[in-house]
Order: structure tokens, then C-alpha cells, then sequence
């Protein structure tokens, strides 16, 4: 490992190896800090992530103008960065989005006319357009064909990391529990006792981000308003006839009217790295399951409480899937960092020091986009985007 360089992105999902790449790509000697997937959750004693996953929803389609143009960006890439890599991740299929909300109806319609103008289609629907999927009466039903569809995060990641280390930048497999300034540059502590230090550093540690603002030195002037929660998603593992039955399935986003659980996303059956093809859901609450800090976490993602949740969310599954057989059921535990704004924090906390965190649970499809923006507010030292707004990313935005 260096022990000084140009620029160090702490964190490597989708948005650190997203800026990570972008960094390499602009020739500064740069080091990527992050913990590779533990390989059981209830054995491992450091830090968790969010992505370790193989299925992710990916869209255009949103009631923001900001996700759908990170999504925008990042969808667009995704054909260059699997070529440059080598590393298939992204499945084309179709998206189906709805929602009984009038002012997020109205908003995705605004939002869609604004992505016509770079091509992209969003239709409204008057039924969900595939029998084999079951909606709630009364919603709208907006469609999105290819390149929507899923990802898979653990591939895209690795797909980053690839184009990264190709342009020059270092991975190294750690966890990085002090940051300070002394003036000069950033020292960067690791839990193996190694340390290095460099001009800039980009922090993009997902759900333990805010752990480390709070250890920083000097304190930052502005603290990052994050909550972490914690969320159940429940897999049914499925034979080969239901996978040729749900061949071609869309991906499909929906409230559900549940004491519980506000709405849910499910991703088209998807294959794992334990051989299984699995469709898979996930759910939110009506009421957050807030965990506050690392002990909080860590007792989450080790723990077995996520298991409390299986006949609910297979219900849910059941019900939006009429007919669904599975070999198996299973659930695991996953964090999701929020901010007020509902968008991620893109801005400074210091001289040099670079915040990106906090992605209200949309970070897979497009953090290769934020984690771009990350880097270009590193390098360049001040907001140079056009489109986005810089007071949309703010820390108190």
C-alpha cells in the first residue's frame, strides 16, 4: 500500500468505486479504502454495506429530476463500463412503477416529459400490462422499457473497481477508523494499524459514514444530517418451470395496503453466486426501524430479527405475484442511510474533504453517477454541473 497519494475514496460501493473510478480516469494517483463481503453476516465483527446483493431495480422513471438524471447518467454508462471491464451486470427488461399518490403522479409526469426529451420513454398504463403481476385498484401505472430493468451491485461494483485499478488506483481491503488534518494533508487510519495519508479524500462509507464525521479532526463545521434503518428483503428461490413461467417478468415498484409496510419493489428472478435463480422483494415500513449507531447496526445485520418478518413480506410476494411457487423462502437484514432531502449528500465538509452518503435507498442504480459528481467536486474544488443544482446535494440543502 502507498503511503501518500493524491486522493483516497473511503468506502467502495457503488458510489466510492464509482468515484474511485472517476479519479483514476483523471490521472491522480488514488487509493480506494473498503471491506470486501463478509462471507457470513453473523460471524463478521467490522462495518456492513448495503449492496450485498445481486438485485437491484434500475429506472429512469422517478418523481425527482434529480434521481431520474443520476439514473439518466449512470444507465447511460452502463454499456461502456461492462465492455471496458469485462463484467456483465446490468439486465434489460421493463419497470413497472406505481403509485396512488396525486402529487407524485403529477411530479413523474413532469419528470417524464423532461426525459422524452433525451429519448426515453415512460408510458402511463390504465392495468399493470402483465397478468402475471397484481397491482392495488386505483393505482397509476406508469412502464419503462429496456434499458430499465435490474442490476446486479455486487458485479457492478466489481465492474468499477476493474476499470479503476486498470487506470492506476490502489483497492485496499480495510476499515479506516480515524480521519484527521493536520494542516497539510489527511492521515488515514486503518484497523490494521496502517496508515497514509493524502491531499483529498472523498467519504462515501454508506451506513457507517456518519461514524466517521463524528471522529474527524479537526470536527467538521457542518454535520451531515443522516438516519441509518434497517430493512428486511425476503427471496423465493424458484425451480426451472417458474422461471420459465415469470421468464421476461418486469420489474415492479407498488404500494401495498399493509399495517406494516408501505410499499414494496420486487426484482425479476435473478441468478445468486450460490447457483439459485431467486426472485426477490423488498419492503418499507411505515414506521422507520431507526438504528442509531454501530453497536445498533451491527446487532441488525448479525442478528436473526429479520427473520420475524418472512411470512409478511411472502405474503406481500404472494399477492403481487399470483401463483408464485418457490422451493424456498429466505430474508436478510439490510441498511438504508436517509436524508431529509431525500437526496444524497454531495459537498464539502472540509478543505479537501469530499461527502458522499446517504442515498434514501436508490444508491445501486445510479451511484457510479454520484460517485462521478463526488469526484469532479473533489478535483475541481468547486460545483461545475450544469444540470444539477449544487443546493439540491448541500449539507442542510
Amino acid at each position: 500500500m502507498r503511503s501518500a497519494v493524491d486522493v483516497i475514496v473511503v468506502g467502495l460501493g457503488p458510489i466510492g468505486a464509482g468515484a474511485l473510478r472517476r479519479v483514476a480516469a483523471a490521472g491522480a494517483s488514488c487509493v480506494g479504502i473498503g471491506q470486501a463481503e463478509p462471507p457470513s453476516l453473523p460471524d463478521h465483527t467490522g462495518v456492513f454495506a448495503s449492496h450485498y446483493d445481486s438485485g437491484r431495480v434500475t429506472r429512469h422513471v422517478d418523481a425527482r429530476f434529480e434521481w431520474a438524471e443520476l439514473a439518466r447518467r449512470a444507465i447511460a454508462d452502463y454499456p461502456h463500463l461492462e465492455a471496458t471491464s469485462g463484467i456483465a451486470f446490468h439486465h434489460p427488461s421493463s419497470v413497472l412503477y406505481s403509485t396512488d399518490d396525486p402529487a407524485t403522479i403529477e411530479a413523474i409526469e413532469l419528470v417524464a416529459r423532461g426525459l422524452a426529451m433525451h429519448g426515453i420513454a415512460i408510458e402511463r398504463l390504465t392495468a399493470a400490462g402483465d397478468d402475471r403481476i397484481a397491482l392495488p385498484d386505483g393505482v397509476a401505472v406508469f412502464a419503462e422499457g429496456p434499458p430499465a430493468g435490474h442490476v446486479d451491485p455486487r458485479r457492478l461494483i466489481a465492474a468499477q473497481l476493474a476499470t479503476a485499478e486498470r487506470a492506476g488506483a490502489e483497492v485496499v481491503r480495510a476499515i479506516v477508523t480515524h480521519l484527521a488534518h493536520d494542516g497539510r494533508g489527511w492521515h488515514v487510519s486503518l484497523d490494521d494499524g496502517r496508515s497514509m495519508t493524502a491531499e483529498r479524500v472523498v467519504l462515501a462509507g454508506g451506513p457507517h459514514t456518519d461514524e466517521l464525521v463524528g471522529a474527524l479532526r479537526p470536527p467538521p463545521s457542518g454535520v451531515p444530517e443522516l438516519s441509518v434503518r434497517g430493512e428486511t428483503v425476503v427471496t423465493a428461490v424458484l425451480d426451472e418451470d417458474e422461471l420459465a413461467r415469470l421468464e421476461g417478468l418486469p420489474a415492479v415498484l407498488s404500494p401495498v395496503d399493509h399495517p406494516a409496510f408501505a410499499d414494496v419493489y420486487a426484482v425479476p428472478p435473478t441468478a445468486y453466486p450460490d447457483g439459485t435463480v431467486r426472485l426477490k422483494l423488498g419492503a418499507t415500513r411505515h414506521a422507520p426501524f431507526r438504528l442509531d449507531d454501530r453497536e445498533a447496526r451491527t446487532a441488525w445485520m448479525r442478528g436473526d430479527r429479520h427473520t420475524r418478518e418472512l411470512d409478511d413480506l411472502r405474503r406481500l410476494t404472494e399477492a403481487l405475484v399470483p401463483g408464485l411457487r418457490a422451493l424456498r423462502w429466505e430474508t436478510k437484514p439490510c441498511l438504508l442511510t436517509d436524508t431529509p432531502t431525500d437526496l444524497p449528500y454531495v459537498d464539502h465538509l472540509a478543505d479537501g474533504l469530499v461527502i458522499a452518503a446517504g442515498c434514501n435507498g436508490y444508491a445501486a442504480k445510479s451511484g457510479d453517477a454520484i460517485g462521478a459528481v463526488a469526484a469532479e467536486l473533489l478535483l475541481t474544488g468547486r460545483w461545475v454541473d450544469t444540470v444539477l443544482e449544487a443546493r439540491a446535494f448541500r449539507l442542510g440543502g
